[in-house]
């Protein structure tokens, strides 16, 4: 059943305006219909604070708060990497050239300080064709800076010039963390 609060309201209205005028004062002369809608309208607004406030439970407390500012770096920011040097050339035995690659790294989430990080060298021939990726297999743990050495080697002593990425990743190696760095370097004598 629904009511309208419009209808009892001018109901009310003119049963008191008729009682006033007849009168010349107001009276309040019992009548079922007056009392069933008061009681309507007191029950209905009674409700309407109860249920309000109290919200069955639930709390809907609302205080305003300056709008904050997280500064979460995004997946390139959290550690910079730059190049510290890059050195291509034959190892003590003469059947491979090694590729060694120092960078210095800073820690720009501090949140990542003391945990494991793992990083990863992808080597490509001069004209761009993959040559071989190798990573950090253990990982290290990162600091707040630093240096990261990345190596890897190769038989094939034809090769004269590589080029290579260097980056770090979470330990899954799912997520780069840091830039990338590109090195082109030549085989020394």
């Amino acid at each position: 059943m629904s009511v309208n609060v419009g209808c009892i309201s001018n109901v009310l209205m003119r049963t008191i305006n008729s009682i006033y005028k007849n009168c010349n004062r107001l009276l309040f002369i019992p009548n079922p219909n007056i009392a069933i809608i008061t009681i309507a309208i007191t029950l209905i607004i009674s409700l309407s604070i109860v249920l309000n406030s109290e919200n069955f439970g639930i709390i809907n407390d609302v205080y305003a708060q300056a709008q904050q500012k997280v500064d979460i770096p995004n997946s390139q920011d959290k550690i910079t990497i730059q190049l510290d040097s890059a050195k291509f050339a034959p190892l003590t035995d003469s059947n491979f050239n090694q590729l060694k690659v120092l960078v210095n790294y800073q820690t720009n989430d501090q949140s990542l300080v003391n945990t494991p990080m793992k990083g990863t060298m992808k080597v490509y021939l001069s004209d761009g064709t993959p040559l071989k990726t190798s990573s950090i297999q253990k990982g290290y743990i990162v600091g707040q800076s630093g240096v990261i050495q990345f190596a890897t080697s190769f038989t094939d002593k034809s090769i004269q010039k590589v080029k290579a990425e260097v980056y770090l990743t979470n330990t899954q190696g799912s997520e780069k963390v840091s830039n990338t760095i590109t090195i082109d370097t030549s085989l020394e004598k």
